[in-house]
């Protein structure tokens, strides 16, 4: 019975150390990933417009019925193996599109990747859980979230 007891200790640790080495390896988890912030880059550089983006990526937006916030998924755009982009549209006209991955269980999870409607493209690294929450009603409001966050901003040349 001790011996038995032994291995199955000796065997549930093991299975943890490889879980965890793997999982350290394949998956970003709130890391970024600078492959994926050129890839994206280059995509959003091509968009000056949200239908643009539809085109490109995935799409969702945070929707608030009844007071609760919603992520709603646009069915016109899924195709297998696209990025996800979260879009936002503000009342004064402006829009903000942001590619990103998420930390729990993506390949190069925690990067986000912005484009507005100005031109400017951001990136930022930090903790993507699920999808990004952008907190603000303007551009500003957006970015000034994500600069007061604990996300870092990137700064690539290509």
């Amino acid at each position: 019975m001790k011996k038995t007891l032994k291995w199955t200790i000796i065997f549930i640790l093991f299975a943890f150390v490889c879980i965890i080495f793997i999982l350290s390896i394949n998956v970003g988890l709130g890391t970024g990933s600078y492959r994926y912030a050129r890839r994206w880059k280059a995509q959003l550089t091509k968009c000056s417009s949200l239908d643009d983006v539809r085109q490109q990526f995935n799409c969702g937006r945070w929707s608030n019925p009844s007071g609760s916030h919603a992520y709603i998924r646009d069915p016109n755009t899924i195709r297998k193996g696209r990025t996800w982009a979260l879009l936002y549209e503000f009342p004064n006209g402006d829009w903000l599109a942001i590619a990103y991955a998420n930390s729990h269980g993506a390949r190069g999870g925690g990067t986000v990747v912005t484009r507005d409607s100005k031109g400017a493209i951001r990136i930022f690294f930090g903790h993507v859980c699920g999808q990004p929450f952008a907190f603000g009603d303007s551009l500003n409001e957006v970015y000034s979230y994500f600069q007061g966050s604990s996300w870092k901003e990137i700064f690539l040349n290509k």
